[in-house]
């Protein structure tokens, strides 16, 4: 209950979509907290450690294609950006990817491109998703993290938002083609931390 009086005291800061979007953005939400609350049992914790305002990067384990819609139930009044691989901005999807604020990313090379749009909406004082393995796990570990996501901190000097999922691998692992029907997703908010802080650890840590 805390945590929820907390939650509806965050002000709605500098939004990075036009009302339009907004508007779509809470349509999708309204839907999706139906969906997943109902068949997922979804919990989200820590939304108080999501700062207010200022660039703010959301680092986050990467266990399935439900992990954007996830992080995004719990911190839907910071909206964010978030990468998405080139690959599925097929017909269709590629639209509604594109509407929610997705940038797209060559996975598999150093994409300078995506690099620079990210440190772009970073520098207008916006929140990004960032998947630091790159790709989701394969049996529900963490696994390392790529090399271009220290880089994205050192460079941005973004607060950075600790994310932890659990359950999700469960409901969707990356072998099967589609969901399970029923399952149990939790996501969690750690307390932010500076870049500063983070790099002055080995990137192995």
């Amino acid at each position: 209950m805390a945590a929820q009086r907390q939650a509806k005291d965050i002000p709605i800061v500098r939004r990075p979509e036009a009302w339009g979007r907004r508007v779509w953005w809470r349509l999708l939400h309204a839907i999706c907290w139906v969906w997943f609350k109902t068949l997922y049992r979804h919990r989200g914790y820590g939304v108080q450690n999501i700062p207010h305002q200022g660039p703010v990067i959301y680092l986050t384990n990467h266990q399935s294609f439900f992990d954007p819609i996830i992080v995004g139930l719990t911190a839907w009044r910071r909206p964010f950006y978030a990468l998405a691989r080139s690959s599925l901005y097929l017909p269709g999807l590629g639209w509604l990817i594109r509407s929610l604020n997705a940038i797209p990313v060559d996975r598999g090379q150093a994409d300078m491109s995506a690099m620079r749009r990210c440190l772009e909406v970073l520098g207008q004082g916006y929140a990004l998703l960032v998947f630091p393995e790159g790709t989701r796990t394969a049996d529900g570990t963490v696994k390392a993290f790529n090399p271009g996501t220290i880089l994205l901190i050192k460079r941005s000097g973004a607060m950075v938002v600790p994310v932890a999922i659990s359950g999700a691998h469960e409901v969707w692992p990356r072998q099967r083609k589609l969901p399970r029907i029923l399952g149990r997703i939790k996501v969690s908010f750690g307390a932010p931390v500076p870049a500063a802080t983070l790099l002055e650890r080995p990137p192995e840590e």
